[in-house]
């Protein structure tokens, strides 16, 4: 593995840590109070004029993009997201929440043969499927522990496995910065029009954590951006998984959720699925010797 690889590997784990600095300031929020719109509003509208203050301080402004209505569509399927992860975080434990929405590249890879056209081969299908059962040992339907708010989870992370779809699909080829410009503008447009109906004053107190959220999620992008340019995708991809170490700290240091032995289990078959998925997804990709 060399220095650059190693660096990236480093820089998108540095990412999961600055991530749930988002999630957690966002059931922070919610639970003190704020509407979901005004959230969502900030979390969008911060990081866009954040990003436009960095362009502005390097006295150059993002290149034009050549996907516009990919990247508006990319705007509005994360914008989409957003709103049933951080209404999900408002009803459950972060744990549960992020464990639930680890199904996202397992729905990604049982979609991909009807929306990308690729053969999904015997050994990948058993390992989706018992993603899922993972998946129900964590919601448990028809037990008390029960909530409306993992069907909008579960929602969500179908709402990013099309995200990475349509992405791939695409094959969008801007600059990364372009791409955040879009996908900010989009999330604080879409939101500018719904929070006015919701619009309440956040107490002085909330506004760090406010400000927080939001510099934190375009921070989360830009360090993404960059461990890409220096590792590929496929080699970072299950690392994403480290997130739910951070997610549990939080939750139990911060609102006293600890996640109890359905959650651990659950989440567990289900990073067990996604990371062997992705081995063999890198075995497939392997030349023959």
């Amino acid at each position: 593995m060399n220095q650059n690889t190693s660096r990236g590997i480093g820089l998108f784990i540095a990412s999961q840590f600055v991530g749930s600095l988002v999630d957690t300031p966002a059931k922070y929020l919610l639970a003190h109070g704020v509407a979901l719109s005004m959230v969502v509003f900030f979390r969008y509208v911060i990081a866009f004029f954040i990003l436009y203050a960095v362009f502005a301080a390097r006295r150059e402004m993002p290149k034009r993009s050549q996907h516009i209505r990919v990247n508006i569509l990319r705007g509005v399927l994360l914008t989409s997201s957003t709103f049933l992860n951080f209404y999900s975080l408002g009803q459950m434990p972060l744990a549960v929440v992020m464990s639930i929405n680890f199904a996202a590249p397992l729905i990604s890879c049982a979609l991909a043969p009807f929306l990308l056209h690729e053969k999904i081969g015997p050994r990948r299908w058993v390992a989706v499927i018992v993603g899922f059962i993972g998946v129900l040992i964590v919601m448990r339907p028809g037990a008390a522990a029960f909530q409306f708010a993992m069907i909008t989870s579960l929602a969500n992370a179908l709402v990013i496995a099309l995200y990475q779809i349509f992405t791939r699909r695409a094959g969008v080829r801007d600059e990364p910065e372009t791409g955040l410009t879009w996908v900010f503008a989009v999330g604080a447009i879409i939101t500018a029009c719904v929070v006015p109906f919701h619009w309440q004053a956040p107490a002085i107190n909330l506004w760090p954590v406010i400000l927080l959220m939001g510099s934190c999620g375009l921070i989360t992008h830009l360090i993404i951006s960059h461990a890409l340019r220096l590792a590929p995708a496929s080699l970072l991809a299950p690392f994403v998984y480290l997130n739910i170490i951070w997610i549990t700290i939080f939750g139990i240091v911060i609102f006293g959720d600890w996640p109890d032995q359905w959650t651990v289990l659950g989440s567990t078959v289900i990073i067990a699925s996604g990371i062997y998925v992705w081995w063999r997804e890198r075995v497939r990709a392997q030349p023959a010797d």
